[in-house]
């Protein structure tokens, strides 16, 4: 029976009630550690953007608010983490966008904030000039469909902004490849070339990512897809097994499944934080 991973980089908590986890900063490290984890990751979601509406507390346009926010969740963790034995890592769950103006702004704030690591994300779609910014999630609510040539953009550009984010070198791994086909997007085998575009960056630079298991509650499948997958592993690309826990419950989810399909793929290039 092989080794099951005892640790996760991607976990969420509700600090401040402006995070959508489910549990405090105290219940999770608590919950990692009594499942006998060597190390815990925290990393709630860094959503900066000028253009963002306000319409989610975790959305934010100006960046002193933003900061501030950033600050006390650190300090959060940092506090919380004293109480206990289990290595914590304070880090975030980053938004990017590839404009410059993005760019200037996040390295302004990450700059003053005091993190371990981050993880590159992809949750929007997005036109090309960064106007129009909308959360995957908010597809549903629309009270008007996107105009099919309109959404064929800001699908293509989703795709676009993971290979932006693997050359940006800000990430110390990217997260859940095709988390868009949980709203059943990009399914189609004509995306398959926008797949590769992000196979072959994640190829090219050597870049960590990880295989999701919270997909298998989603759509009965991992992120990514099983095809990317082998794909990556032919390239020698290393992996993390993430649970993206919001609740304690998420802590180590479908760990062994994952380790079962990553077995079968003899895929062996592991990646962690090494500190």
């Amino acid at each position: 029976m092989h080794k099951i991973q005892n640790f996760s980089y991607h976990t969420h908590n509700n600090a401040f009630n402006l995070f959508d986890g489910k549990n405090s900063c105290e219940e999770m490290i608590s919950k990692a550690e009594a499942l006998g984890f060597e190390e815990l990751g925290v990393s709630n979601h860094l959503i900066f953007h000028p253009n963002l509406e306000k319409i989610d507390v975790m959305f934010y346009n100006n960046i002193n608010e933003a900061v501030d926010v950033y600050k006390r969740n650190i300090d959060l963790i940092r506090q919380t983490a004293s109480k206990h034995k289990i290595k914590v890592y304070a880090g975030f769950e980053v938004d990017f966008f590839p404009s410059a103006s993005w760019r200037k702004s996040f390295e302004e704030i990450i700059k003053q904030l005091d993190v371990d690591y981050l993880i590159g994300s992809t949750h929007f779609i997005r036109s090309s000039d960064e106007k129009f910014l909308l959360d995957i999630y908010f597809i549903r609510h629309l009270k008007t469909p996107l105009p099919d040539n309109d959404l064929k953009l800001y699908l293509q550009n989703y795709w676009l902004n993971i290979v932006e984010a693997v050359k940006s070198g800000y990430f110390n791994f990217i997260a859940h490849l095709d988390y868009i086909t949980i709203c059943n997007l990009c399914t189609e085998a004509e995306w398959d070339e926008y797949k590769w575009k992000v196979i072959e960056a994640l190829a090219e630079k050597k870049h960590p990512f990880e295989l999701n298991t919270s997909g298998y509650d989603r759509i009965g499948k991992p992120h990514p897809d099983i095809w990317m997958l082998k794909e990556l592993q032919k390239r020698n690309v290393p992996v993390v097994i993430s649970d993206d826990a919001h609740c304690t419950e998420h802590l180590s989810r479908h760990f062994e499944k994952a380790e079962t399909l990553l077995a079968s793929l003899n895929y062996q290039n592991r990646w962690k934080i090494e500190k």
